[in-house]
């Protein structure tokens, strides 16, 4: 009897119908998906990122590529709706405003789904994280808490929402309560505020729980946790609210990467699978 499983002209003809059933499956789920008319008609999206946030999206050392956990779901958003990704790296602060002129069609860059950020644009929920307080080796012994963190100053990056995060904990379990608050050292980065801590003028940073892993894994031994997580929230891929049926298409796509494997296959070449979250908009509110 013949083996089968040794056959390798078989195992080519196998893999040749299973790649043919998987490249049809995805034809057919990008034909059911509906695109605006002006992205259906130039096959591209462009997307907004800042490219300094690693895990989620950076550039490959010594290299101009992005690579990263957003850069690895837009891509495969692509993918799904049969379209290009072009990425635009851009400053933090810019990225919102790209999405309301028009330069980017959305952004996935780290970026926190919020109330207030709801009035404005639309989101597509993808990852769970929070605001995690972190300091180095040379401060661990004397901060334990956020408590300790009381007088103290946390260089924090300027246009996220660690810096509010940070700032309401310290109103109301420090200020409120007579204690000198945490000093806020604004600055434009995650890697220009945690310079600060290394040399000396801040103690802590805070940053979310899938970078400060990132760090650890990077530097080990060299920075550490403080505290508890606070504000767990959503990430979200943004969308201007006048752009309905763009975010209901990457809503489309998004469901279909989970139900295929393709989202937690993401997740877990990148350690974050404890982030994974069910695809919905404006946090299904």
């Amino acid at each position: 009897m013949m083996n089968l499983g040794r056959n390798p002209a078989l195992k080519a003809a196998q893999f040749g119908l299973l790649a043919l059933f998987t490249a049809f499956a995805a034809s057919a789920a990008s034909a059911a998906i509906k695109l605006p008319p002006a992205i259906q008609a130039k096959k591209q999206i462009t997307v907004g990122v800042n490219g300094i946030f690693p895990p989620m999206e950076f550039m490959k050392p010594g290299t101009e590529e992005l690579i990263g956990v957003d850069i690895e779901i837009a891509q495969a958003i692509g993918q799904t709706l049969g379209v290009k990704i072009v990425f635009d790296d851009q400053k933090f602060d810019q990225l919102l405003p790209s999405v309301t002129t028009g330069r980017v069609d959305f952004v996935i860059s780290g970026l926190s789904d919020t109330e207030v950020r709801r009035k404005t644009f639309d989101f597509v929920d993808y990852f769970t994280s929070g605001t995690q307080a972190y300091t180095n080796k040379a401060n661990a012994a004397s901060l334990k808490s956020l408590e300790d963190l009381s007088g103290k100053t946390l260089a924090i990056s300027a246009s996220t929402d660690y810096l509010t995060t940070m700032q309401k904990w310290s109103k109301d379990n420090l200020e409120a309560k007579g204690k000198p608050a945490i000093q806020i050292l604004p600055v434009d980065s995650e890697a220009s505020a945690r310079l600060q801590i290394v040399q000396g003028r801040a103690q802590v940073s805070a940053i979310s729980p899938e970078v400060l892993g990132w760090l650890a894994k990077q530097n080990p031994g060299q920075f550490v946790p403080v505290g508890p997580i606070l504000a767990p929230d959503p990430y979200g891929i943004c969308f201007k609210k006048d752009n309905p049926m763009l975010r209901d298409a990457v809503l489309a796509a998004m469901t279909e990467m989970v139900k295929n494997g393709t989202y937690k296959k993401i997740l877990a070449k990148w350690e974050v699978t404890s982030c994974s979250t069910v695809p919905l908009v404006n946090g299904g509110k």
